[in-house]
């Protein structure tokens, strides 16, 4: 006998609908799944065969075959466990109430019938709904992640036997409402106001925040870069909901949402340790989780010593970084993952940490000084917007405290910055000035006679490259939105060009 019910598989965050088939037929007994299945998917008929001989029900005999449709899309996860049972029941002579399979069951198996908690629920259900399934059984353990969906109908289980008296006898399962979706403030986070001086590299960290322009802070060791850049989160305008929603069906995804954290509602600050792997960073895995590039999405990636990352791991954060979306191949597929995210990175002008410092005496050789710059290589270096200098403050600046400017002040302005962009790129298919492309530099950032021969003048001096002279252009874009002005101004270029040349070698 045949029946099917309704499931959904995940490509990264996007959702596909598959359709779950079992037939029964006569024969040697034996119980196959085809379609494309996975290890843990081929392992589920043992589970399966326990959780529902364990439920009260009896396991068929004969030959059992289950496919997963569309046979052609690999299908990974613990979920079709619940959908591969309540087919074989049906299939064994179960009579259900036929508007009832018009739902998603997504779902794993204890071998006593319960049901589990399983990564990627709210990615499923928002994807299959954009594809017109409107009710959805989830496991209880799960029930945070479905009141964030909204427009559809999510009911929750804790075993196998509550989903087949829903299906059989019309028992009803518990409805859940749908919340409402809190961000949570940046509370916790520390004051610009604790740092003493450092002015120039507050600028550049609200410039960076505005525009979402990449920043690299050179600078010896204590001298405040950790410090300083702890504190961005707390100037980032708050997630709107289409951004925390991308987050959290990300972290859904991958495994890192539980019943104290069910939804992303602040900016993400993700700060790897330098020993990480290209794959982690990047994401990777038998079973694709994302990498730190995805979980930092809509958020900051913050890049502590960063010559003592790997090449690799350097490299690889280059496209991610261009194309604000990474894709990860392996055998079985491909997923692709966003990963809009604002690299602020932290370095020692050389290996000692002192070259340049006035308090301190540097003890590398050129060459030595040389080798450790060269760990980072000119594209990667090309896609930094900001380079800016930290000096080690002096005992009169530490001893004679002086409150500086505050997270408040630096955030007011980054505020009013980011809505002047939402309003000029209303139109466009982007948001902040980074993400800016020729046509659109040619449109917003006019500039004057003189100021195009400053300009010139700067890049035959410091042989920028061509997108280090646009990157220059979209940073005095959003200085000069920083300050209210709709046309960029001399000043506002020279102070990018500015950004560049802090560089101490690095700008390009």
């Amino acid at each position: 006998m045949y029946s099917r019910v309704k499931s959904a598989a995940l490509n990264g965050i996007d959702a596909e609908e598959v359709i779950v088939e079992s037939d029964i037929s006569r024969g040697f007994p034996s119980f196959s799944i085809v379609g494309l299945p996975d290890t843990a998917i081929r392992e589920s008929k043992e589970r399966v065969r326990a959780s529902i001989i364990n439920s009260g029900f009896r396991f068929p005999g004969g030959r059992v075959t289950v496919n997963l449709s569309p046979a052609g899309v690999r299908k990974v996860g613990t979920h079709f466990d619940l959908p591969i049972a309540l087919c074989i029941l049906i299939s064994s002579g179960m009579n259900v109430w036929k508007e009832r399979l018009r739902c998603a069951f997504i779902g794993e198996l204890a071998l006593d019938g319960t049901l589990k908690r399983i990564r990627g629920v709210l990615p499923m259900i928002t994807g299959l709904s954009e594809k017109g399934i409107r009710t959805f059984v989830i496991p209880s353990e799960n029930q945070h992640e479905g009141e964030l969906a909204e427009g559809v109908d999510v009911f929750c289980a804790d075993s196998l036997e509550e989903v087949v008296l829903f299906l059989r006898d019309g028992a009803e399962l518990r409805k859940l409402n749908p919340v409402e979706f809190n961000m949570e403030t940046e509370s916790g986070i520390p004051d610009f106001s604790d740092v003493s001086g450092q002015e120039q590299a507050k600028r550049a960290l609200q410039i960076a925040a505005a525009g979402m322009h990449n920043l690299l802070m050179s600078g010896a060791p204590g001298s405040g870069k950790t410090m300083l850049a702890s504190r961005l989160p707390g100037i980032l305008p708050p997630l709107s909901y289409e951004e925390a929603m991308e987050i959290t069906k990300i972290y859904s995804f991958s495994g890192l949402l539980n019943e104290q954290h069910p939804v992303i509602g602040r900016r993400p600050f993700r700060a790897p340790d330098h020993t990480i792997s290209p794959a982690a960073m990047i994401g990777g895995g038998t079973r694709v989780r994302a990498g730190e590039v995805s979980l930092a999405h809509n958020g900051v990636l913050f890049l502590d010593e960063l010559p003592e990352f790997s090449g690799n791991t350097i490299e690889a954060l280059r496209k991610p970084m261009e194309d604000e979306q990474v894709t990860v191949s392996r055998l079985t597929g491909s997923v692709t993952l966003p990963s809009s995210f604002l690299t602020v990175a932290a370095m020692n002008p050389c290996p000692c940490g002192y070259y340049g410092d006035e308090m301190h005496q540097c003890t590398c050789t050129e060459s030595q000084i040389r080798r450790y710059r060269g760990r980072l290589s000119g594209p990667f270096l090309d896609r930094i917007d900001l380079f800016v200098n930290v000096a080690t403050p002096g005992y009169e600046e530490i001893y004679e405290y002086r409150e500086g400017t505050s997270t408040a002040e630096l955030a007011g302005a980054v505020f009013n910055a980011r809505k002047m962009q939402e309003e000029r790129y209303r139109n466009d298919p982007i948001r902040f000035n980074s993400q800016m492309k020729t046509e659109h530099i040619r449109r917003y950032c006019q500039i004057d006679k003189g100021t195009k021969e400053m300009l010139r003048d700067a890049f035959q001096t410091m042989n920028l490259s061509v997108r280090s002279y646009y990157r220059v252009l979209k940073v005095a874009r959003t200085i000069a939105d920083l300050e209210g002005e709709d046309a960029i101004r001399l000043s506002d270029v020279a102070e990018a060009v500015q950004y560049k040349l802090s560089g101490g070698g690095f700008g390009r």
